[in-house]
């Protein structure tokens, strides 16, 4: 199994989920940092939070001395990078946590998306949105699927419960890649 690492944007929407608590049967853990936790103000995520760590689902992040280091070198690099939107300190604190345990990054940020897509250092750092995890859901058996057009439910389903709204090239992207999987 995997590892995890969440922000704030993925853990307020992913909480309004009616399938949320899946989201542990995924990764063998998910990290956080404290930082992370105190952007939580909703009572949905604070419960949702609450729950997983309690399970032990999710675990706060030990911060170091050098991963302070690598946040303040990641924050000057962003900040001279005009395609990379300004970034919170927790969402850049998550960057750092992927790069140093190899965890899956799990974002709704689209700076933080854009620092994997541009920055040298942080390439190598998988990110994904609600989509992805759900379609990662769907290739473990954790949601089962017969066929694209209920996949496509699934995925309405967290729209209308996250009121999240995915690109259509993203969900184009995804559906082929499901059909292929559905195909094989």
């Amino acid at each position: 199994m995997m590892l995890g690492v969440v922000d704030a944007c993925f853990l307020i929407d992913w909480s309004r989920y009616r399938r949320r608590e899946l989201l542990a049967s995924l990764f063998e853990a998910i990290l956080v940092h404290e930082e992370v936790l105190a952007q939580l103000r909703s009572p949905s995520a604070v419960d949702f939070a609450s729950r997983l760590l309690a399970r032990g689902a999710l675990r706060l992040y030990p911060w170091s001395t050098a991963e302070e280091e690598l946040y303040v070198q990641l924050r000057d690099e962003v900040a001279l990078d005009p395609r990379i939107p300004s970034l919170e300190r927790p969402d850049l604190l998550c960057l750092v946590i992927a790069r140093r345990t190899g965890a899956v990054l799990l974002t709704e940020n689209l700076g933080v998306l854009r620092v994997v897509q541009f920055h040298p250092a942080y390439s190598r750092v998988t990110a994904w949105t609600a989509l992805e995890v759900l379609e990662q859901m769907v290739y473990r058996g954790l949601i089962e699927v017969g066929s694209v057009e209920e996949f496509l439910n699934i995925i309405s389903e967290y729209c209308e419960d996250a009121k999240h709204v995915f690109s259509s090239r993203r969900m184009k992207d995804v559906t082929g890649r499901v059909r292929a999987w559905l195909g094989r």
